[in-house]
Parts: structure tokens; sequence; C-alpha cells
């Protein structure tokens, strides 16, 4: 195993627009390594639900990190499980977001410190919810989350303007997190 980060929802958010109460990134380094995913009986141990998927990550803006792995990171991380809207394709919609959608996000969330796009290439889930992408949107600060999310009007209208060209609101979920980073490659 390449990488393990472990993000937990917020007390006060989980769940919150019935987003996840955890989600965990295992960086493997071959397909076969899916072996070292904990069984199903283990994970039931933890969660009455879990999903598991492949996916490709962009990263348009990223920190550096100084604090120690095992330690939480500063600030919050929103996490948003997103589905495409009806009409285009998966590629469709990993185009806009990655190429378009990418470039406004790091425009106009000013508080943002980093930003990773994980593009779903497989759901290794039987009956798994049918997700596009898993985007982490990360702020130092819960009050810059809340008060830094925009630069101003216009980019809050920049941003909603553009996400129904590629994502459903209605389906998509998001919950507010905490990370742990546990392992990473340089490790």
């Amino acid at each position: 195993m390449e990488e393990l980060v472990v993000n937990i929802a917020d007390v006060d958010q989980g769940g919150f627009r019935g987003g996840p109460d955890a989600l965990l990134t295992i960086g493997l380094v071959t397909a076969h390594d899916l072996d070292a995913v904990p069984s199903r009986d283990v994970l039931h141990r933890i969660a009455s639900r879990y999903e598991v998927w492949r996916v490709a990550t962009h990263t348009p803006k990223t920190y550096e990190r100084t604090w120690p792995i095992g330690t939480a990171t500063p600030g919050v991380k929103m996490v948003s499980l997103m589905q495409r809207i009806e009409g285009i394709t998966h590629a469709q919609f990993v185009r806009h977001w990655t190429e378009l959608h990418a470039p406004l996000a790091v425009a106009h969330h000013v508080g943002l410190w980093n930003y990773q796009q994980r593009v779903v290439r497989r759901s290794f889930t039987p009956g798994g919810r049918l997700i596009d992408g898993i985007a982490e949107l990360q702020f130092a600060s819960r009050d810059d989350y809340e008060h830094k999310m925009f630069d101003n009007d216009e980019g809050r209208a920049v941003i909603f303007d553009d996400i129904p060209r590629f994502m459903r609101l209605d389906t998509s979920r998001a919950a507010l997190m905490t990370e742990w980073i546990m392992r990473t490659a340089q490790d």
C-alpha cells in the first residue's frame, strides 16, 4: 500500500446533504493490491455501508504538508460525491470538471488551499452508487471555509452557473470532514 488517508465527517456535519460519514483513500501500486483492501466482513464491523472505487486523481491546487504523519490535517475538508447531469457521458463530465471547472474553482475559492479531483474509473462495489467523481476541497480553517469560499458575489455566480453544466446537485452528496494522513508514497 502506497498511501492511506482517513477522512471522518465532523460531528456537526456528518451526512451533510446526505454525504458520507467517512472516506478512506488507499493508494495501491497495482490492481492486484486490491487483495490488501479489508474483506467485506471486516468492513461491516466498522461501517454498515461501504463502497470501493478505482479513481484517477487530479490535483489542481495543493499544500505543502508541514505536520506529522498520523495527526489531523489543519482545517476542514469538504468532500462531495458527484454525479454527472443527464445527457452527457462520463468522459464529457470528466473533461468539463477537470479542464473547465477546476480553473474556475482555483480562481474563485480564495480560501482553498488544497483541491483534489478523484475521477471514478470503476466501481468495485456491487450495487454501489453511480458516482462520477469525488471532489475534495480543503480550507486551512473552518472560518476560511465559511468566509472565504468565494472571492466575491460575481465569483460565486460563476461557480454556481458552471456546476449545472456537468454535475447534478440533487443527487450529489457532501460532508465536511477532518483528514488524517496515515501514510504517503514518500514515507
